[in-house]
C-alpha cells in the first residue's frame, strides 16, 4: 500500500540558507514543519534560490513525523532522498506558562530572518525564532536572559524590556519567543540621561546588555517622564562591574552614532 504524501499545494518554504556548497530549507508541509538539505549541485542556481521553482521538483513529502530530508542524485542523475526521524535541537530554558505554535501566528511583516511581526490575540507582537538548529543557542541565550530579568524584577520596579508573552513551538519543541511589540523612537544623544537610567536598572537585574547601540533603546515619548525600554539581549552577560562600567562609559558615543550601525534591515520578501 502506497504511503500518503502531502500535496505540493500545501508545501511552503518558510526559511532558506544557501552557501556555495549547501542549501538548507525549513518547509511547512500541511500542519507540520520539516527540514530539507541538499548540495548546491542537485538543482541549478535559480531553482535552489526560488521556492516556486524548487517545490515542484522536490521529492514527495511523506505525510508522517519525519524531521530532515536529505536530497541528492544517484549516479544516473535521478533524484533520491533519505529521511531522518531524529529529534531536532530545542530551547531548554522554558519558564513562561504560555506556549504557542509558530504556524498559528498570522505574519504581518518580516523584519529579518527569524524575526517577524505577527498577530497574537488580535494584537501586534514580535516573534523571534531559530530558523535552523545552529541558531538555537542564540534563542536559548536570549530566553534565559528574559528569565533572569523576570527573576530579579521586584514589584514597583520600572518596566525596561518588552513583555515576554510566550514560548514559540514548532512540532512541539520550543524554537523561539513571542515579545510585546514596542512603539516609539530610537534613542539619540539627547536621551542620554533617560537611557543611562534604564541601563543602570538593567544592571541592577544582575546582567550587562553587551550591545548598547542606539537602536536597542526604544523610547515612548508620549509618557512623562519618557519611557525607555531595552531590546535585543543576544549579547547579554551575567553582571560584572568592569563590563557594566565599560558599557555605561560607551553610552554617550553609542547614542551619538548616526551611521546606522546596529540598526535592523527590514526585508520584504516572503521567505
Amino acid at each position: 500500500m502506497k504511503s500518503r504524501t502531502v500535496s505540493k499545494s500545501e508545501i511552503e518554504v518558510l526559511s532558506q540558507e544557501i552557501n556555495e556548497d549547501f542549501g538548507s530549507y525549513r518547509i511547512r508541509a500541511g500542519h507540520r514543519v520539516h527540514y530539507v538539505t541538499m548540495a548546491t549541485d542537485v538543482f541549478d542556481e535559480d531553482t535552489m534560490c526560488r521556492p516556486h521553482l524548487l517545490i515542484p521538483q522536490l521529492p514527495d513529502f511523506p505525510d508522517k513525523k519525519w524531521t530532515i530530508m536529505e536530497v541528492s542524485r544517484k549516479s544516473d542523475g535521478s533524484l533520491t532522498f533519505d529521511l531522518s526521524f531524529e529529534a531536532l535541537p530545542a530551547v531548554k530554558t522554558i519558564w513562561h506558562p504560555t506556549t504557542i505554535d509558530v504556524l498559528s501566528l498570522e505574519k504581518v511583516t518580516r523584519h529579518r530572518s527569524g524575526v517577524h511581526e505577527v498577530l497574537f490575540s488580535g494584537l501586534p507582537a514580535i516573534c523571534k525564532t531559530a530558523c535552523f538548529g545552529w541558531q538555537i543557542p542564540r534563542i536559548e541565550h536570549e530566553t534565559y536572559t528574559y528569565s533572569v530579568i523576570e527573576e530579579y524584577r521586584e514589584p514597583g520596579d520600572p518596566v525596561i524590556t518588552p513583555a515576554f508573552l510566550a514560548h514559540v513551538t514548532e512540532n512541539g519543541r520550543v524554537i523561539g519567543m513571542l515579545l510585546e511589540k514596542l512603539e516609539g523612537d530610537f534613542a539619540s544623544i539627547d536621551d542620554l540621561p533617560a537611557c543611562r537610567e534604564a541601563l543602570e536598572n538593567f544592571h541592577h537585574m544582575n546582567m550587562v546588555h553587551g550591545d548598547v547601540n542606539r537602536y536597542n533603546f526604544i523610547l515612548d515619548r508620549s509618557k512623562e517622564p519618557i519611557h525607555v525600554r531595552l531590546v535585543d539581549f543576544e549579547h547579554a552577560e551575567p553582571y560584572e562591574e568592569s563590563k557594566a562600567l565599560k558599557e555605561l562609559q560607551s553610552l554617550s558615543s553609542e547614542l551619538a552614532e548616526t551611521t546606522g550601525r546596529g540598526g535592523s534591515v527590514v526585508v520584504v520578501d516572503s521567505v
